[in-house]
Formats: C-alpha cells, structure tokens, sequence
C-alpha cells in the first residue's frame, strides 16, 4: 500500500510540474505570434544605452542589467485569454511577490527573485481587458537602483 501511495505521490509531483511554465517559455511561446509586440534588450545593448547617457550613476546602474525582456499583447482577445491562463499556470517558487493588485479588470504583478539583498530578476505582469503585458529585467539590483530608474524613465 505504501508502494502504491509513494508511485501516486510522484506521478502527482510530476504531472504538476510538467504543467508549471516557467518565464522563458512564455517568452518562446507568444513573441512571435501577431499583435504581439516583443523586445529584447541584451547586456550588450544595455551598455551602449548606458555609454549614451551623461550620468554616471545611470551608466553604472544600467551596466548591472543583464537582460531586459518585453512582451506585449493587443488586441487579440483570444491570446490574451491564452496569456492570462499561461501566467495562472506560472511556475512562481522561485520568486517573492512584491505587488499583487487586482482592481476592476486589472491584475497586476511585481515578483522577483533576490540573493541577499541583491534583486537578481523583477518581473512584471499586467493583465487588463484589452491588453497584457510582461516585463523581465535580470541583473543585479538594489531596491534603490529601480526607484532611480524610474526617476529616470519619467
């Protein structure tokens, strides 16, 4: 019987897990389909972005970025629908949620993932009626590095 529970238990576990997406398959999965509008901002963008600024403390918070990711969806009710189940079945145990808003057909999400006291990826999930959206920016962040970026997005 216990041989029995225990085979149960792991076809369980795996089931689960082999139906948890992860963020790069997102990514994979809705960039290249239409109404989709999707970027891609490797290091080595980011450092020339950081090269044409005239600030310092903006070109070293922009060398710490790895990667930037965008992925917006509009006008297409049919992959939005699929989006939003996608991001219910998003494997998120590696992250810590920040924000968690849903107010009158708008749910929102900041997650990330730290070490220490170093945010190592943010991640931004907007979901509205007639627009979704996802945000990935991996590197190594303070908390403060991103409200001086938002200062300086503005």
């Amino acid at each position: 019987m216990k041989k029995i529970l225990f085979t149960l238990a792991l076809m369980i576990a795996a089931a689960t897990s082999l139906s948890a997406q992860n963020v790069d398959d997102l990514f994979k999965e809705f960039r290249d389909k239409p109404n989709v509008q999707f970027v891609n901002i490797p290091k080595a963008l980011m450092s020339v972005i950081a090269n044409k600024t005239n600030s310092e403390e903006t070109k070293e918070r922009l060398k710490n970025i790895e990667l930037v990711r965008v992925l917006q969806i509009e006008n297409d009710k049919k992959l939005h629908d699929q989006f939003a189940k996608k991001v219910k079945e998003l494997s998120k145990k590696d992250y810590e949620q920040m924000v968690n808003s849903n107010e009158e057909g708008q749910k929102a999400q900041i997650l990330v993932k730290t070490d220490g006291e170093v945010l190592k990826e943010v991640l931004i999930i907007s979901i509205e009626e007639d627009e979704c959206a996802l945000v990935q920016v991996c590197g190594e962040l303070r908390p403060e590095d991103l409200e001086k970026m938002g200062d300086f997005i503005k």
